[in-house]
């Protein structure tokens, strides 16, 4: 005789004393608990995998450099960033100067990058124009010798 109440959420025997197990009613059983818990541990949006735990765990992470006035740097990370924001430590985010505006912090994100600054996989490369322009326009200035710049990274 096959049980006679079964669970509400999975329809899994409930034994009365008076019920005769079958073996048909445990492997019933057995089906329902590896479709409804495995199908729920396998469920990626429900978990966290190792890079989303990694993401909560250190959301973000900073390093400081010193400009050495090259046209270009590169720095990199041991993942790749969502986001970077770059910015010079003791400047303002930008200052007028004759003839252009130094720009002395940038952001990049999802293919969008401000002057100076872009985001390709794993690397942030930053930008030092070697020419002030004399139109008014910005120049970066995000190595600029001498200067401490922060890179602050989002995972």
């Amino acid at each position: 005789m096959a049980a006679s109440k079964k669970s509400t959420v999975l329809g899994l025997c409930l034994w009365e004393g008076t019920d005769k197990p079958r073996r048909v009613d445990f492997v019933a059983d057995n089906e329902a608990i590896e479709s409804q818990l495995g199908g729920h541990i396998q469920n990626d949006n429900l978990h966290l995998n190792d890079t989303r735990r990694k993401r909560l765990d250190t959301p973000t992470e900073v390093r400081t450099y010193t400009g050495t006035g090259a046209a270009s740097r590169t720095i990199l990370f041991g993942f790749s960033p969502s986001a970077v924001i770059v910015f010079a430590v003791d400047k303002p985010f930008s200052q007028a100067t004759t003839g252009c505006t130094k720009q002395y912090a940038g952001i990049a994100a999802d293919g969008q990058n401000s002057l100076g600054v872009t985001l390709s996989t794993a690397q942030v490369t930053v930008r030092q124009t070697q020419t002030a322009p004399t139109d008014g326009s910005g120049m970066a200035s995000l190595n600029e010798s001498g200067v401490t710049y922060a890179v602050l990274a989002f995972r």
